[in-house]
């Protein structure tokens, strides 16, 4: 009996409620002015981006693995699967000396070291150590990485330095200056070369059948080739004569296809060879990643004094995209968007919206991908002598809700 009255009396409140009976004491409702309504509304959209930020950016956990020493000089180059490091120590060697230009001095004393990521976050270990003034490149693949060795007649050769094992078979060795390589898909090899009276490089081509080819330029240099990961494509920088800098794309299949598809870009005016050397400073151009979803040249422009990306076979091939400002490096997450390193920390910058940008790190960090799941990415930290090593794994982002939006009302 109890139970029942006590839901009869509650019915009977409900029904009061419903129909009116009992008047309502509460104050009537102030309308909303349109410039209250629309202030309402813009903090509700930078609510809303911020929430599409927190779930459309990258985010993930970070660990220390170790640290390597490092001459100060090309940033640690990774194998694709992230297990190897190769890192350049003992003499450090000029501009002069890495664009192999006439007179410069021959490091005695560069060495490169092999470092191991160990299993299970167990750190790292020293695996191999190649003297003899080798100079590290900025290219690999699966299987080893790219040197180059000043000899004291002035020539330089190219070699290629097994990750595992340490051994070094030569791929360039004549009496020329052979410089700036670059490894391409199955076996291609393209680098700048001249000889050892001339000034300005011509680009050279190793096509997959060991064929060679040698693109002179009448009116100016080649510098710095980069090959494609997704395609035949090669990439190299093109400083005319009077000053031009630009970027040239060429299809790289054989010799007969280098003159069928050329696109170029002009960078800047006023160029050097330095500003090539900015340009590409901090690349990594590894063969064996997940391929980049567009045909495309990252690079720093030395004018915008930003990371900006050139699309050869887009569209609109002339133009150029810039990415955040400040950006010193940037590399593809695995959704295709950018990681950028910047003087005020690693971020994370959206490629379908490039407005979006969030700090993922406050130490500008320099990332690099790789193919093994357990360890996506490896950050570099470089210091004076060392470069600390930390490893990132990507997390799933937060779900959002759907925002009202207020509404003036005519008073």
């Amino acid at each position: 009996m109890t139970a029942r009255l006590a839901i009869s009396v509650a019915m009977c409140s409900l029904l009061t409620l419903g129909t009116g009976c009992h008047q309502s004491k509460w104050p009537k409702r102030t309308p909303l002015s349109t410039e209250t309504a629309a202030a309402i509304n813009k903090l509700a959209e930078q609510n809303l981006i911020a929430n599409e930020l927190a779930s459309s950016s990258f985010q993930g956990e970070s660990w220390g693995i170790g640290a390597i020493p490092w001459n100060s000089t090309t940033l640690p180059l990774l194998s694709p699967d992230g297990q190897r490091i190769a890192t350049s120590t003992g003499d450090t060697p000029s501009n002069a000396m890495r664009l192999a230009l006439p007179g410069a001095s021959v490091p005695e004393d560069a060495k490169i070291e092999i470092w191991e990521v160990l299993p299970s976050r167990s750190g790292i270990r020293l695996q191999n150590t190649i003297n003899g003034s080798v100079l590290l490149t900025d290219s690999a693949d699966d299987e080893g990485f790219l040197v180059e060795s000043p000899r004291a007649d002035g020539s330089r050769w190219i070699g290629k330095i097994d990750w595992r094992t340490g051994n070094l078979q030569w791929l360039v060795q004549d009496d020329h200056v052979n410089t700036m390589p670059s490894l391409g898909p199955r076996g291609r090899l393209a680098w700048c070369v001249r000889t050892q009276q001339e000034i300005e490089f011509s680009l050279a081509i190793r096509f997959q059948d060991e064929r060679e080819f040698v693109l002179p330029v009448h009116e100016g240099e080649w510098l710095l080739p980069m090959w494609s990961d997704r395609s035949s494509r090669l990439s190299a920088w093109l400083l005319g004569e009077d000053g031009t800098l630009s970027i040239v794309s060429i299809d790289g299949e054989s010799p007969d296809t280098l003159e069928s598809s050329i696109k170029q870009a002009l960078i800047m005016a006023g160029a050097n060879r330095w500003d090539a050397l900015r340009a590409t400073a901090n690349r990594s151009i590894v063969q064996g990643l997940q391929p980049s979803r567009f045909e495309e040249v990252i690079f720093y422009h030395p004018i915008r004094q930003r990371i900006a990306i050139w699309m050869p076979m887009a569209v609109n091939s002339d133009r150029i995209i810039s990415l955040a400002a400040g950006s010193i490096d940037a590399v593809h997450d695995h959704e295709g968007n950018f990681l950028l390193t910047m003087p005020k920390g690693l971020h994370w910058q959206d490629l379908s919206h490039l407005s979006r940008i969030v700090r993922v790190d406050h130490v500008p960090l320099y990332a690099r991908r790789t193919t093994d799941p357990m360890l996506p990415y490896v950050l570099l930290d470089p210091e004076t002598n060392l470069v600390r090593l930390h490893g990132m794994r990507g997390a799933s982002p937060p779900t959002q809700a759907n925002q009202p939006r207020a509404e003036a009302v005519e008073q």
